[in-house]
């Protein structure tokens, strides 16, 4: 069995020096089956509320699957070579990989064009103050201009484009790593104007500290994201000319985890649903195991169907005061646009209440100060 060459190239620091496609593989697969299951996830959480996929809905399972096809290119480059030392791949297996980069990246910005929309949209379903409706208008158009402007930046970078994989041909080039800092800055810019749009919306609210505190954390789960573009920023100048296929390995690694971490935390505030049912399921074993060890113990006592009684009676007083004391991060859906929910500011007072009937989920009221119940607005919580 032939002894396969050395590369005279030096490897990054930290990483594996010969040989980065186990390293990409594994960073890929891992982090598009995270934003899967996050969508997965996400979905199920509306059909356990009973309600339809709305715009933010379908954008996010469409940058889903733009987001498959950008993996789909990262395979083709880690098909033609990349992960590997330069002087160890053949010259056409470069310029191919090349090629797949150039459409790798233009996906890339539109992808996480989609999950900034995705989340705007979000935004526009729950916060019904028209000013921030404006605002979520023009913050998604500076979005998509700044998705074209990069796209041009990306396949302009060489005039003629082929001088980028063909470096001897007449023309010229900017700098390709000034290139993606440039895009990096601004996505940072972009996440980080959408991660604290709803924070002041939050804190208007006429609610308690902890409950604004916990809304504030529902949707600072997207903050993820902003450290992911930072560190792939700092990966950028990693690069080399020398050895372009083992060095742009690490920026197309955390390229993708960027993808699926913005996708990851769009989905990550609509999820409370499952988690619910998940805790609900994991209590109602634990508490059925705890049933079934006191009635052996105390079967033959003529107190024991009292006593399960209570336990249950207990146990349903107890998971109703959970339920009620967790909702106040549940926000309402765009179910009904002619709802308005703009009356939630600190001109009114929140009463959370819960409607005796069975089926019907806590309600959060919006009471005038004055004390008028009548032209008070019932808001479903259980709608984010």
């Amino acid at each position: 069995m032939p002894i396969p060459p050395e590369s005279q190239l030096p490897g990054l620091p930290g990483f594996n020096p010969d040989n980065l496609q186990p390293w990409t593989v594994q960073v890929v697969v891992s982090m598009t089956v995270l934003a899967l299951c996050s969508t997965a996830l996400r979905v199920l959480s509306r059909h356990l509320n009973s309600q339809k996929l709305w715009w933010d809905d379908w954008m996010i399972l469409f940058s889903m699957g733009w987001n498959l096809i950008v993996v789909g290119f990262i395979f083709a480059m880690h098909a033609s070579g990349m992960g590997l030392h330069a002087d160890l791949v053949d010259p056409a297996d470069i310029v191919m990989m090349a090629k797949w980069l150039v459409v790798a990246e233009i996906l890339y910005a539109f992808n996480l064009g989609w999950t900034k929309l995705s989340l705007l949209l979000m935004y526009y379903r729950i916060f019904r103050f028209p000013y921030f409706k404006r605002m979520a208008w023009i913050v998604g158009v500076f979005v998509m201009a700044w998705v074209v402007c990069i796209t041009f930046l990306f396949v302009f970078i060489c005039v003629p484009v082929e001088k980028l994989w063909y470096p001897d041909l007449p023309g010229h080039c900017i700098n390709q790593v000034g290139t993606w800092i440039a895009n990096a800055i601004s996505t940072i810019f972009t996440d980080l104007i959408i991660l604290l749009m709803p924070i002041p919306q939050v804190w208007r609210l006429n609610l308690k500290m902890r409950e604004k505190l916990g809304l504030t954390a529902a949707f600072g789960l997207g903050s993820f994201v902003v450290f992911a573009s930072a560190y792939r920023t700092s990966v950028l100048f990693t690069y080399s000319k020398t050895d372009p296929t083992y060095t742009l390995t690490p920026t197309v690694g955390w390229t993708a985890i960027e993808m699926s971490a913005g996708i990851t935390s769009a989905c990550l505030p609509t999820m409370l649903p499952v988690l619910n049912k998940i805790l609900r399921w994991f209590r109602g074993r634990r508490n059925g195991e705890s049933s079934t060890g006191y009635s052996m113990r105390h079967g033959a006592s003529g107190g024991g169907d009292v006593s399960r009684h209570d336990d249950n009676v207990s146990s349903a007083a107890a998971n109703s005061r959970r339920h009620l004391s967790s909702s106040f991060y549940r926000l309402p859906d765009e179910s009904d646009p002619d709802r308005v929910d703009s009356a939630i500011t600190n001109d009114s007072k929140l009463d959370l209440h819960s409607d005796s009937k069975e089926g019907h989920e806590p309600k959060l009221q919006v009471v005038p100060k004055d004390g008028d119940r009548e032209s008070s607005d019932d808001i479903s919580l259980g709608r984010l």
